[in-house]
C-alpha cells in the first residue's frame, strides 16, 4: 500500500520514507534513457556498383559503359608488393604516378563532355585490402566519385582442398 506507515515500533524506524515517489522518478528516468538511446551506425560502408553480368542476374547488362578507367592491381609474391597499372599500359611504380595517369585520363573524358565515366578497380584476391582502399581514397580526394569493382581479367584458380 502506497503511503502506509511502518507497522513496527516507532523506535525501530523513527523516520518514515515514502518510496513511491522515488520509484516513480527512477521509472521515468529509465524510460527516458531507453527512448533516447541511439545505436551506433555501421562504419565502413562503401558505395559500389557491382557487375550485372555475374551473380544473381544472369542476363546481359542493360547498359554497357565503354568509357572507363581501369586500375589493375596484382600481387607480386617475389617482391611482396602490389603491381599497379592502368589496363593495357605499362606498370607504374608509385601510387602518385598512378594517380597522375588516372587524372590525365579523367581530364580527357571531361574535355570530351563525358562526366559519367567509372573508375574500375580490378584487384586480385591476393592484393591486401588496405592497398585497394588507398587507391579508392586517392581517387575520392581528387574528384573521382564513381568507383566500381571489376571482375579479374584472368580466371581465378580454385584453392585445392
Amino acid at each position: 500500500m502506497a503511503g502506509a506507515q511502518n507497522i513496527g515500533e516507532a523506535s525501530d524506524n523513527p523516520v518514515a520514507i515514502n518510496i513511491t515517489a522515488m520509484v516513480d522518478v527512477i521509472f521515468c528516468l529509465c524510460l527516458f534513457f531507453m527512448c533516447s538511446f541511439h545505436f551506433k551506425q555501421l562504419e565502413g560502408k562503401i558505395e559500389s556498383w557491382l557487375p550485372k553480368d555475374r551473380g544473381v542476374f544472369q542476363g546481359p547488362a542493360a547498359e554497357i559503359i565503354k568509357n572507363e578507367i581501369c586500375v589493375v592491381m596484382r600481387w607480386d609474391p617475389s617482391t611482396n608488393a602490389v603491381i599497379l597499372k592502368l589496363r593495357q599500359q605499362p606498370a607504374v611504380r608509385t601510387y602518385e604516378e598512378l594517380l597522375q595517369e588516372v587524372l590525365q585520363m579523367a581530364d580527357g573524358y571531361r574535355k570530351a563532355g563525358d562526366d559519367k565515366f567509372p573508375l574500375v578497380i580490378d584487384a586480385d584476391p591476393d592484393v591486401p585490402w588496405q592497398d585497394v582502399i588507398h587507391v579508392m581514397d586517392l581517387c575520392k580526394r581528387n574528384g573521382i566519385s564513381r568507383i566500381e569493382f571489376g571482375a579479374p581479367e584472368r580466371p581465378i584458380t580454385p584453392i585445392p582442398k
